[in-house]
């Protein structure tokens, strides 16, 4: 039924509930995983690339930050994932969330994405949205929110 599964991670508990329900899955089905982060910067790039001195120094160590948070999320991640009966690859990118997993999906020809759900309020919500609740709207795949 699953042979492509990717699993949304964030750092956040639900993702990794997520990853472990993802693991499961994967040894269920003998799917290929592949553990993917969306890497994103609080401000857009565009406003720190060219700027130089203080501004342009602080854009390049807040992305060597996230790119080293994006790392030790691997690091666990890969470490849950060896000690079971998968194949799995790992895959970071830079970019919109909710956007980088649909095109990552549709790209792949992914047959399931697991995501974690965001535990955000009514009114958070009603103005933001969330990560998942978009990749729900727009997947043109399964998708499997977990708690």
């Amino acid at each position: 039924m699953f042979k492509k599964i990717l699993v949304a991670l964030d750092g956040s508990q639900p993702s990794q509930n997520a990853l472990d329900a993802a693991i499961r899955l994967a040894e269920d089905y003998q799917a290929d995983l592949l553990l993917f982060h969306v890497m994103q910067m609080p401000i857009p790039a565009d406003k720190f690339e060219s700027l130089s001195g203080k501004l342009g120094s602080l854009y390049y160590q807040l992305k060597e930050q996230i790119e080293g948070f994006a790392a030790r999320l691997f690091q666990e991640a890969t470490s849950k994932c060896a000690s079971h009966s998968i194949k799995w690859q790992k895959r970071a990118v830079w970019g919109d969330p909710a956007g980088e997993i649909i095109k990552e999906a549709c790209n792949g020809n992914y047959d399931l994405i697991v995501i974690g759900s965001r535990g955000l309020d009514d009114v958070e919500n009603w103005l933001l949205g969330s990560v998942s609740q978009r990749v729900v709207r727009r997947s043109k795949c399964p998708v499997l929110v977990i708690r």
